[in-house]
């Protein structure tokens, strides 16, 4: 009866153990996007950018040369919070707008990231530790099928995407942690900001920042979603 009972109590104890270990070890939400409209109103841009630690916009999507545009009103409702940030860019959009843009920011104290990697730099320069979500190098030759390239030349392709991604991760990452508090707002390729992969999803491995994607279209969807890492 004693030995019944003692098994009885180390299986519950091995139970309780497994499944603390998965609770803690329990991976972050997929990152959803926000949909927002270009023209809508300040309050909503600020209430966005309030729960949120990194903030990312399609660099494809941004437009400079009037101030009622997404990318004006997101740096304003930063301007506004009273809280520090600094500006990760891709460098797109004209020159003499980019200027423009990046000097208004710079009026706020923001510090001016740049994400793209050099030329020449091999992947073993950046501070690898990121892992892949599964199936990605799949996912990234169905893009090329029609084509038809030979595997090496699709693996090439692939290890500099993965490479531009990482370099993007490793300096968003790196600043969060350096400068706790402080908000990111991101300008990044479309591509880069898949929902289960790209740079908010490395960001993701490395730290517990609240991070939000922003999608901007004409018809409103269902309110953002915050990926945080647990």
């Amino acid at each position: 009866m004693t030995l019944a009972i003692w098994a009885r109590g180390f299986l519950c104890a091995a139970f309780f153990l497994v499944s603390s270990c998965s609770f803690f070890s329990r991976q972050p939400p997929l990152p959803r996007r926000a949909a927002i409209e270009p023209t809508g109103s300040g309050e909503k841009f600020a209430s966005l950018i309030e729960g949120a630690d990194i903030i990312y916009f399609p660099s494809e999507s941004v437009v400079l040369d009037s101030r009622s545009e997404a990318a004006w009103k997101l740096l304003e409702a930063l301007r506004r919070s009273g809280v520090s940030f600094a500006l990760a860019w891709d460098l797109v959009g004209r020159e003499d707008e980019r200027r423009n843009f990046l000097a208004e920011a710079g009026k706020s104290g923001a510090e001016i990231l740049p994400l793209r990697a050099p030329a020449q730099m091999e992947a073993d320069e950046t501070s690898r530790g990121f892992e892949p979500p599964p199936g990605d190098f799949e996912r990234f030759a169905r893009r090329f099928s029609t084509r038809d390239p030979s595997e090496a030349r699709l693996r090439d392709a692939y290890e500099a995407a993965l490479l531009a991604q990482e370099f993007a991760a490793a300096k968003i990452s790196a600043h969060f942690r350096e400068h706790r508090g402080e908000k990111i707002l991101v300008f990044l390729r479309r591509d880069h900001l898949g929902p289960d992969r790209g740079v908010p999803y490395f960001v993701a491995q490395k730290t517990k920042a609240r991070q939000l994607i922003l999608k901007p279209e004409r018809h409103r969807e269902p309110g953002p979603g915050l990926l945080t890492r647990n």
